[in-house]
């Protein structure tokens, strides 16, 4: 988003001036100028089709635009366009727009009825259809926004004294924003406010939603600053997770009250189980908007707004925020956005903003715009962050830059980690579970395999899943789930904190450095559940010690690959002796051993994966594989044969592939009736009768091709 233009006037005035010239316009213009607001005012008949550029500039340099709807407004092209470019002011830059209904009805504006109808007929003759779009788009928007109508006031005196309050509280509210706090949220205001300021016979109630960190109270108060002017009663409800837990929920509900009634005794008021009918008629009679900051519990709404937000009438606004979208999924709440993190641009924008205190766009070839990047990939998009770091870089040396980032691949900044940590403390014991496992060890895996993996460990992880996305702990798409970086971060850190000075005793592995010195020195103990080892990522020999897995015998995923090519420097000269029989997953790219070793139980396993292994066998026996699902040797060159699969009733995929030594496939794969993937290309030394021997319906490529 383009950064916004500086501010030269307080206010454009947008209006007709064939009939208001030598009424209403030229007593508010007076009493504007006597209060010291700037205003431009453009005095030329607008009788040209096109709208001037030093007119278009006016508009965008100016805090508030004010537009006067008389009878007549729409009759002229050049108002009509500039209402547009208003409008997309108001969307782009954050301007303050405030529509003024003079002698005209807002439905007139909304639905083009009345002398509006008549003016665009007469447009349509000689307007394309797009152009008379774009104006309907921007007379719609504009009349859906809170605004002034001089049928409410018996003069013009009293009603253009009311329009200049209303242009001094909100230029008051403006000039108190610190652009810091609002990169990248103006088009989000624009859509809330056009959602709250739409008409409603009944309490209009929207959630904000997101992870910690993300902006949803700063883009609250935004929204509130705006709005609060426009209601009779106003009250935004700071930390009430935080401050139930500290003070109870009566202590919240007082101080609601209080400045909602505008009382400083609200006891009489209040009930056991709510609040009395009286103060519910008062609180029904006024137009209230209120704000739920940080909800973490449907019960707190209950309690603080009546079950269906039964105390408020018609004409009350409710903002809800919360880190728990399961809070907002009752059906009275109207509305639900999601924060997103901001976009790259904005997010060097926020960063600059508080590292260098300006806007001030870094240019490759400075000293500091290496080390910026870095850290603004690191933030992700996360508001919090971005505005954490460059803060505690403002006035540092380039080396503390380095310093900071060199930190910052050790262990996370402390300040962001403490708001993230909060959705993570609220979880059960299950769902933290999971939410570790995928912190620390499902980087890559898509929903539907994480399902099976950890339900075969006894969890229950379609609902764990779903309470870590309402939670904004992750992130769900049809057969993907992704978690944010700093997120991820956060929950490796939790795992970290398990054993500070000894990542042997932590329960889940994946820096390699650390997996290294584990395996290297046989450090490895019973609290290991997961490790995920990336061999690229080491450049020494590393032999293993034929117990190095023997005391881990709790874990449950055991990976070890390559993320990019490489020379594979994990040597098990002696073999192994032992590996955890609760194995679900066991994954080793380029397995140095001959065969698993003898004492092994794949009773537990789920899933193997095995390629290019120097494996002749997998194991000797017959095991009792009723779990096992899938099977991948592919590339093996050594394998010689597969064991009996007769107890393989789960097996669904079986690849061996280019197992050039491969001379049988067992007659027991006969019994493997929910077999659908059967892979033997480049199996050269495999009889080619092997399909005959299958008796299912979509196995695929069981056919091998000779070389």
């Amino acid at each position: 988003m383009a950064s916004s233009p500086s501010i030269m006037y307080d206010v454009f005035l947008s209006f007709r001036g064939t009939d208001t010239r030598r009424g209403i316009l030229s007593h508010l213009v007076k009493a504007l100028n006597q209060k010291q607001i700037e205003t431009y005012v453009d005095y030329l008949l607008r009788e040209g089709t096109e709208i001037s550029q030093s007119l278009l500039t006016a508009i965008e340099q100016s805090q508030i635009s004010l537009i006067i709807f008389s009878q007549d407004y729409v009759s002229s092209r050049w108002c009509l366009d500039e209402l547009v470019t208003i409008m997309r002011c108001r969307k782009q830059n954050g301007q303050i727009a405030i529509p003024v209904f003079y002698e005209v009805d807002p439905s007139w504006v909304r639905h083009q009825k009345g002398t509006y109808h008549d003016a665009f007929a007469h447009h349509e003759k000689n307007s394309s259809e797009d152009k008379l779009q774009i104006w309907r788009q921007a007379l719609n928007q504009a009349a859906n926004l809170s605004g002034l109508h001089s049928s409410n006031f018996g003069n013009d005196a009293e009603f253009v004294e009311e329009i200049v309050k209303r242009v001094l509280q909100r230029l008051n509210q403006a000039y108190q924003y610190d652009p810091k706090e609002f990169v990248g949220i103006h088009e989000p205001i624009a859509e809330l406010e056009s959602v709250l300021c739409r008409e409603s016979k009944a309490v209009l109630v929207i959630g904000l939603w997101g992870m910690g960190g993300i902006g949803k109270t700063t883009l609250a108060s935004m929204l509130f600053n705006r709005l609060q002017f426009e209601f009779q009663g106003t009250c935004f409800l700071e930390n009430v997770r935080e401050r139930a837990q500290r003070y109870g929920m009566t202590h919240l509900k007082k101080e609601l009250l209080s400045k909602l009634l505008d009382e400083k005794d609200v006891d009489p008021f209040i009930m056991p189980n709510g609040i009395t009918n009286f103060a519910k008629r008062r609180l029904s009679r006024k137009r209230i908007l209120l704000v739920l900051d940080d909800v973490n519990d449907a019960d707190q709404l209950e309690d603080l707004c009546g079950g269906g937000f039964e105390w408020f009438g018609p004409t009350t606004r409710i903002i809800v925020i919360t880190k728990d979208k399961h809070v907002l999924l009752v059906e009275q709440v109207n509305h639900i956005h999601e924060v997103k993190p901001l976009n790259d641009d904005e997010s060097l924008k926020l960063f600059n903003l508080n590292a260098f205190k300006q806007n001030y766009d870094i240019e490759r070839g400075q000293t500091h715009v290496e080390l910026a990047m870095k850290l603004v990939n690191y933030a992700n998009g996360i508001p919090l962050a971005l505005k954490v770091l460059g803060s505690s870089l403002y006035g540092n040396s380039k080396e503390e830059w380095e310093s900071q980032l060199s930190k910052l691949e050790k262990m996370p900044h402390v300040k962001i980690q403490n708001i993230l940590r909060v959705s993570y403390d609220d979880l059960d014991r299950h769902d933290q579970n999971i939410f570790l496992y995928i912190a620390c060890f499902f980087e890559t895996y898509n929903a539907e395999k994480i399902k099976c993996l950890l339900d075969s460990c006894g969890y229950s992880t379609a609902i764990g899943l779903r309470n870590l996305h309402d939670k904004a702990l992750i992130s769900m798409a049809p057969k993907l789930m992704t978690m944010h970086d700093l997120i991820r971060e956060m929950g490796r850190e939790v795992v970290r904190e398990e054993s500070p000075s000894s990542p042997g005793n932590r329960s889940r592995l994946w820096d390699p450095i650390e997996i290294y010195e584990v395996l290297k020195h046989n450090r490895g103990t019973e609290s290991g559940e997961s490790i995920t080892f990336d061999m690229a990522n080491i450049d020494m020999d590393l032999s293993l010690h034929p117990r190095a897995f023997a005391r881990m015998y709790k874990l449950k995923f055991l990976s070890i690959y390559f993320s990019r090519s490489g020379e594979n420097l994990l040597r098990a000269p002696q073999g192994i002796e032992s590996v955890s029989e609760e194995l679900r997953l066991l994954e080793w790219i380029a397995c140095p051993l001959k065969s698993l070793p003898s004492s092994f139980s794949a009773e537990n396993l789920v899933k193997i994966m095995m390629m290019y292994s120097s494996l002749e066998k997998l194991w000797d026996g017959v095991q009792n594989i009723v779990n096992l699902k899938e099977v991948y040797l592919q590339g093996s060159r050594n394998l010689m044969e597969l064991p009996d699969l007769s107890r393989a009733s789960k097996l669904q995929v079986l690849n061996v592939s280019e197992c050039v030594n491969l001379c049988r496939v067992p007659p027991s794969i006969a019994s493997c009736h929910n077999l659908v993937e059967l892979y033997v290309h480049g199996c050269c030394k495999l009889s080619s009768s092997l399909a005959s021997k299958l008796q299912v319906g979509s196995v695929i490529e069981v056919e091998p091709q000779r070389p």
